[in-house]
């Protein structure tokens, strides 16, 4: 009977320090996705639409074509493609960032927005790009 009593206690330690084990994992998750993640990565996919849609109306000009030689064949494939390639890109890179962001390593954990960000930056600079031809 002793030895039940104990079995007992043992397992509803065990499923108490396991509920708490689950609520520290969600305040850690919480503390990761926090609101600079969510505007750096917001960012990141508002540039990428930016860039993706000058671009194709760019195109529709006589003479102009997508000079990126890894993104010419899904531009030529149709927005379709090109969204499915680039959306695998930026989830790539958010998720990368986010495992930066969630390591150990305190270097590591204060650089996870760069990626990110300079993503942002070629998408913002070739969107602005792509409207010199827009206006022709």
């Amino acid at each position: 009977m002793k030895r039940m009593l104990i079995s007992l206690f043992a397992m509803a330690m065990l499923v108490s320090s396991s509920a708490s084990a689950q609520e520290v994992k969600r305040e850690k998750i919480a503390k990761i996705v926090d609101t600079k993640f969510i505007v750096v990565t917001s960012s990141l996919a508002t540039s990428t639409i930016f860039d993706t849609e000058t671009t194709f109306v760019a195109i529709k000009n006589p003479g102009v074509r997508e000079a990126n030689p890894v993104m010419r064949p899904f531009v030529n494939a149709g927005r379709p493609a090109t969204y499915a390639f680039l959306g695998g890109v930026d989830t790539g890179i958010v998720y990368f960032s986010y495992r930066m962001k969630k390591s150990t390593n305190p270097t590591i954990r204060k650089l996870w927005w760069v990626l990110p960000v300079v993503a942002t930056a070629s998408h913002g600079f070739a969107g602005g790009f792509n409207l010199r031809f827009t206006f022709r």
